[in-house]
């Protein structure tokens, strides 16, 4: 990235450019902590709510957010640009919140935390492989640092327990979250430079939703569910704030970071989930998590930092 010459038309749209990545930074960083909420969360409804009627009433919820914004945008999509919208939403709405809801269900805390770490690299590996953009040695060894850091507080500082760490059938449905999730946010980034985020969001989120109403109807007919006040509370945050506030911070931060970007923060979601364990289910902070969260933030940093260089040159 070139630094901004010194011209009266120039300066003004290097400050514009910068403090639109500063919005960026800090909608990655609310989403990224909001996720981590949502890991949380899933883990404690997923027994009581099958996975395909959770996924279709987060859908629900997450439109109720976001049609009165999205009712405001001037700029209305074409219908030729609706395939588009509806691929998006098939992967980071009907599938992603499907293998999430399922996964909760039936994966082993290890695996599951250590399939999502790798996150970055598959993002990474799929922009080099279809949009020939090729990873930094920082991005490299930012991916790599983190994912040794996310390592070590999943297996909870074992080196037996990641000798000892096996993969499973199930595994492979996080996995295909992971790559869908990947795929939509490349998508997303050529997207939303069209259309505003929201307009984005919505439309995906639309579409992501009714693939999962039918089979979503069949199994709330089929399976009788009771659910508590908090247990509502808990359905209402993976839709409303998940679905709708976090998913929209998601798409704007790709818009103003880039998906390769994002991804990295995505490392940060399991730390988030571990201080939020702490603080709401009395879960102890032990060494390994503290290594590991530094090594995470380092792996993020370090990732970042031809990035940050040059955007300090604007």
């Amino acid at each position: 990235m070139a630094m901004c010459p010194e011209t009266e038309r120039a300066i003004p749209k290097c400050k514009q450019h910068k403090n639109s990545l500063r919005l960026g930074y800090v909608a990655v960083s609310i989403a990224t902590f909001l996720y981590g909420g949502n890991v949380i969360a899933g883990r404690l409804l997923a027994p009581n709510v099958p996975p395909v009627a959770l996924s279709t009433l987060r859908g629900i919820l997450g439109l109720i957010i976001l049609l009165p914004f999205a009712r405001r945008a001037t700029l209305r999509p074409r219908l030729n640009d609706f395939p588009v919208f509806m691929l998006i939403g098939l992967l980071s709405v009907t599938i992603a919140y499907v293998t999430f809801a399922w996964s909760m269900q039936n994966n082993r805390a290890i695996s599951a935390a250590v399939i999502i770490s790798t996150s970055p690299a598959v993002t990474l590996l799929l922009l080099a492989l279809g949009w020939h953009e090729k990873p930094n040695i920082f991005q490299i060894a930012g991916v790599v640092i983190a994912f040794a850091g996310l390592t070590l507080v999943s297996c909870e500082g074992s080196l037996k327990r990641v000798m000892a760490l096996q993969f499973h059938k199930s595994d492979l449905i996080l996995l295909i979250n992971v790559i869908a999730v990947s795929l939509a946010n490349i998508l997303v980034q050529k997207e939303t430079h069209r259309y505003p985020a929201i307009t984005t969001c919505t439309w995906s989120l639309f579409f992501g939703t009714i693939f999962l109403l039918p089979p979503g109807l069949w199994e709330i007919i089929r399976y009788g569910w009771h659910l508590t006040w908090w247990e509502w509370l808990l359905l209402f945050y993976m839709g409303g704030i998940i679905a709708g506030v976090a998913l929209l911070l998601n798409f704007e931060a790709v818009n103003r970071l880039g998906s390769g970007t994002v991804a990295m923060f995505n490392n940060l979601t399991p730390l988030v989930t571990v201080i939020l364990a702490a603080l709401l289910l009395n879960e102890k902070l032990l060494w390994y998590h503290t290594l590991g969260m530094i090594l995470a933030l380092g792996g993020v940093f370090l990732s970042l930092r031809r990035r940050l260089r040059e955007e300090n040159s604007l």
